[in-house]
C-alpha cells in the first residue's frame, strides 16, 4: 500500500466533503481517527446518521442478525445462562451498543424469554444508538411486537446489573494509521491536494498517539516488530480503549460479549495485515480505499482484542473468553436450534433449507465465524466457563 492508493476517488457527500476540506484548509492535516469520526458520525451527513438504514440485504453489508433470527435467538440463551449465574437479579439489563433498528434485541428478547420465561417482569433492554432515526424506528417496532415496556433509550451514564452486548460496534470506532519506519511509529494523517482530494500525509506521531505509546503498546502485546517490514501499516484504536475501560462502570455486576471482526495483537498485527486493515464497504462491496464516496461508504478496522482485554482488566474487568463466533454460537446452542426447527412439523423443507444455509454462513470459517467473541465480567462467576466459551456441541452433520 503506497501513498498513492489512498487519494480521493468518486464523490461522496458533498456537504461533508467540504466541510473536511475546509477544516484541513484552515488547521492543517488531520489524524485518520478524526476524519473516520466525521465520515461515520458527523451529526449532519456521517454516514451512520443518515436517516437511510445502511445495513441490510439492500444496503451496504450484511450483518449477523440480519442473516437469521437463530443468531440472536443464541445469544439469548447465553444471556439467559448468565442471569442465572448472578443469581437471577431482578431488575436484570441489557445494554446494547449499535442497537440499529432493534433488529437483533428482538431475538436476543425472544430467545431469553424463551429460556427464562418468568425473567420478563424484570427484564430492562437498553438501547444505545447515536442515529435518533434508528432509535426511532426500533422504539416502534418493540410497540408493534409488545414489548416496548421492556426497551428503552440507554442514557449513557446509568449503571446495570446484567449483560452488555456490542455487536460490530468497535470495528466503526476511529481509528489511527501507523507507519513503521523500522525502528518506531510516524502516524498517517489526513490532507488535502488539489485537484485530487483527500490524500494520505505520513508525519509525527499526533499528541493522543504519542500519549498512547503505540511501540510500548504492541511490546506489551507480545507483537515482534523485529519481524515487520519497514513500511508497516498498522491501525489503533484509543477510542476502542477507552470505551472497554467505560464499561466498568456501566455494569454494576454482570458480563459484555464483544463480537466483533478482529484478533489478538500478535495475531493482527503480522503477516500479509501488516499491509493496514482499513476498509471501505458500500453496495456489498469492499475496497481498501477510505477516500472514496466519503459519507456514503462505512469505514471500519479489524478490532484488536487484546487492547479491549488489556482496557477492561485495567479498569476492573476480568477477561473470561476469547473465541471465535462460530464455536461460540456452536457452544451456546445454534445447532439446537436448527435441528428443533427441523423436528418442528410446521417447518416446510424450504425454510429449514434456507436456516440451515444461515447456519453454515454464521459459523463458516472463511467468513462471519473467524469473528470473534470477548466475554468481560465483573463481579460475576467466569469459572465454570460460560456455554459460548466452553468445548464445541456442534452437531456432525454441521461440522466442516
Amino acid at each position: 500500500m503506497t501513498e498513492s492508493n489512498h487519494r480521493a476517488g468518486r464523490a461522496g457527500n458533498a456537504n461533508l466533503i467540504q466541510a473536511m476540506r475546509n477544516e484541513i484548509l484552515q488547521h492543517g492535516p488531520v489524524t485518520f481517527a478524526r476524519f473516520m469520526e466525521r465520515a461515520l458520525y458527523d451529526s449532519d451527513h456521517g454516514y451512520y446518521m443518515s436517516r437511510a438504514r445502511r445495513p441490510g440485504r439492500g444496503g451496504d453489508f450484511l450483518t449477523a442478525p440480519e442473516l437469521h433470527p437463530f443468531f440472536g435467538l443464541t445469544i439469548g440463551r447465553q444471556v439467559a445462562e448468565c442471569w442465572r449465574r448472578l443469581d437471577r437479579p431482578d431488575p436484570f439489563t441489557i445494554l446494547e451498543y449499535g442497537s440499529g433498528i432493534g433488529g437483533l434485541a428482538y431475538d436476543v428478547i425472544v430467545g431469553l424469554l424463551v429460556a427464562e420465561p418468568d425473567l420478563r417482569p424484570g427484564l430492562d433492554y437498553w438501547l444505545n444508538e447515536t442515529n435518533p432515526h434508528r432509535t426511532a424506528e426500533a422504539w416502534d417496532a418493540m410497540n408493534e411486537v409488545g414489548l416496548g415496556d421492556i426497551a428503552g433509550k440507554d442514557d449513557g451514564t446509568a449503571s446495570y446489573t446484567g449483560v452488555i452486548l456490542a455487536n460490530e460496534f468497535v470495528d466503526a470506532l476511529p481509528a489511527h494509521r501507523l507507519r513503521w519506519t523500522g525502528s518506531s511509529f510516524e502516524e498517517i494523517w489526513v490532507t488535502w491536494e488539489e485537484p485530487g482530494g483527500f490524500a494520505d500525509a505520513p508525519g509525527p506521531l499526533s499528541p493522543e498517539m504519542a500519549a498512547f505509546d503505540p511501540l510500548a503498546y504492541v511490546a506489551r502485546a507480545g507483537v515482534d516488530v523485529d519481524a515487520w517490514p519497514v513500511d508497516a501499516r498498522i491501525e489503533v484504536a484509543p477510542a476502542a480503549r477507552e470505551w472497554a475501560g467505560q464499561l466498568a462502570n456501566r455494569l454494576t455486576r454482570g458480563y459484555a460479549l464483544v463480537i466483533d471482526y478482529g484478533y489478538p495483537a500478535a495475531e493482527l498485527y503480522a503477516g500479509h495485515r501488516l499491509g493496514g486493515l482499513v476498509r471501505a464497504y458500500h453496495g456489498h462491496q469492499v475496497t481498501d480505499n477510505p477516500y472514496e464516496a466519503v459519507g456514503e461508504r462505512d469505514l471500519t478496522a479489524h478490532v484488536d482484542f487484546s487492547l479491549l482485554m488489556e482496557a477492561g482488566e485495567r479498569a476492573g474487568l476480568n477477561a473470561i473468553g476469547l473465541t471465535t463466533q462460530a464455536d461460540f454460537l456452536a457452544n451456546a446452542g445454534l445447532g439446537d436450534l436448527l435441528v428443533d426447527f427441523q423436528r418442528d412439523p410446521t417447518t416446510d423443507t424450504e425454510e429449514y433449507y434456507r436456516a440451515q444455509a444461515a447456519v453454515f454462513r454464521l459459523i463458516d470459517p472463511a467468513g462471519l465465524g473467524r469473528f470473534r467473541v470477548l466475554g468481560l465480567a465483573k463481579d460475576a462467576p467466569g469459572e465454570p466457563p460460560l456455554r459460548g466459551f466452553a468445548g464445541p456441541q456442534l452437531p456432525a452433520s454441521l461440522q466442516f
